[in-house]
């Protein structure tokens, strides 16, 4: 913008006498007007935003150059006064300096941190790329009876002889008994009942006096296909794939009722949907068979009901939910029924449950619990 200051003087006898509309005094007139050739080319919205965003990004990396020299002016002055913590006799004083210095390395790794940063803000991203982040899941140990892509054949060659084949060619239907230990207490009974609710066609019997053989012989005279124990003192769970097993012995824990979940759903009776995930290993994908032969294979759709089986470092986390689709059918929400509860696999046995003679095929012992990093389903 140019301003632009006239100044008149009018000597007419009329306004020196004070006649005129000044006066006598000088009439200044101001004009403003904008300077074309100062003025550039008009910015589209798109562009105005672009260059907004520009100056921010500038102003950002500034204020992080500022914060860069700060820090880094602050670790050269404690760097030098730092002396060997090892050469310090007094216990107090070299506390003190061990102190500093691990506050020294903090401050390395945070200067390293910003630098990382502002390569970002000003070549991209691809000049400086984040590393992955480690998990214990990523970091696991080498299994060479993981599953991987190439090994489909082999899989479905043994799923033609195994235990469960008759299950998945719809030659049997799923017919759960389940009992407990003798004489359980009042507590059981209501994770009974919800466990039943999950599962469908089970039915409960009364353990009595009789031996868990017993309960077997029986519960294959009456064409049963599986067979669930469960042990109030020990928390343990044995499910016994019937006729010919195989057997499994479970540790139940982080059980949570229906009453104790907030805003739960009601249980229908529609057959629901299964989920297994993570069974990833031979052993893994032994016990995800052997779990989803207890559901039938004709899921009920309109029930909006499904059982997930997770497994997550040799845990399986057991939840039930009901879902419900948005309008725009891109997206569901999710409303849990109930029960919560968490299976860790301690023995998977050859054939029906036998305690003496019986062949195992896999078996946990507490020194397999050491390295966090080792999974074996």
């Amino acid at each position: 913008m140019k301003q632009k200051i006239s100044i008149k003087h009018d000597d007419s006898d009329d306004d020196s006498a004070g006649g005129g509309n000044n006066d006598g005094f000088a009439v200044m007139e101001n004009e403003f007007y904008p300077d074309e050739e100062d003025q550039g080319p008009k910015l589209s919205p798109e562009e105005e935003k672009k260059a907004a965003d520009e100056r921010k990004k500038q102003k950002k990396l500034e204020q992080l150059d500022k914060k860069i020299k700060k820090l880094s002016k602050k670790h050269e002055k404690e760097k030098t006064s730092l002396r060997v913590a090892s050469e310090i006799k007094n216990k107090r004083k070299r506390q003190e300096v061990v102190i500093l210095q691990k506050m020294a390395q903090k401050q390395t790794k945070l200067i390293e941190k910003l630098k990382k940063k502002k390569v970002r803000g000003e070549e991209g991203e691809e000049a400086m790329p984040k590393g992955v982040t480690k998990t214990i899941e990523s970091m696991r140990v080498a299994d060479e009876t993981l599953i991987a892509e190439g090994d489909d054949e082999e899989i479905k060659g043994d799923q033609e002889i195994d235990e469960f084949s008759k299950y998945f060619k719809n030659e049997t239907t799923p017919k759960i008994l389940m009992t407990t230990n003798r004489r359980p207490k009042g507590g059981i009974f209501d994770f009974l009942k919800e466990v039943k609710d999950a599962i469908p066609n089970t039915e409960y019997y009364e353990r009595k006096n009789f031996r868990i053989k017993q309960v077997i012989e029986w519960a294959i005279k009456r064409d049963y296909t599986d067979i669930l124990v469960f042990y109030e003192k020990h928390d343990t769970l044995i499910q016994s794939h019937l006729p010919d097993g195989p057997t499994a012995t479970f540790r139940v824990s982080g059980v949570k009722l229906r009453k104790e979940i907030y805003h739960h759903a009601v249980p229908s009776s529609y057959n629901p949907e299964l989920i297994l995930n993570n069974f990833d290993t031979m052993l893994g994908h032994r016990i995800g068979r052997m779990l989803a032969s207890m559901y039938p294979q004709s899921p009920n759709f309109h029930g909006r009901r499904v059982v997930t089986f997770h497994n997550q470092r040799d845990f399986i986390f057991f939840r039930q939910h009901r879902y419900e689709f948005t309008e725009d059918h891109q997206r569901a929400n999710l409303q849990e029924i109930g029960p919560r509860f968490t299976l860790k696999l301690h023995a998977l046995q050859l054939g029906t449950l036998d305690t003496k003679f019986g062949e195992f095929e896999y078996i946990f012992k507490p020194k397999m619990g050491v390295n966090r990093k080792q999974f074996y389903m």
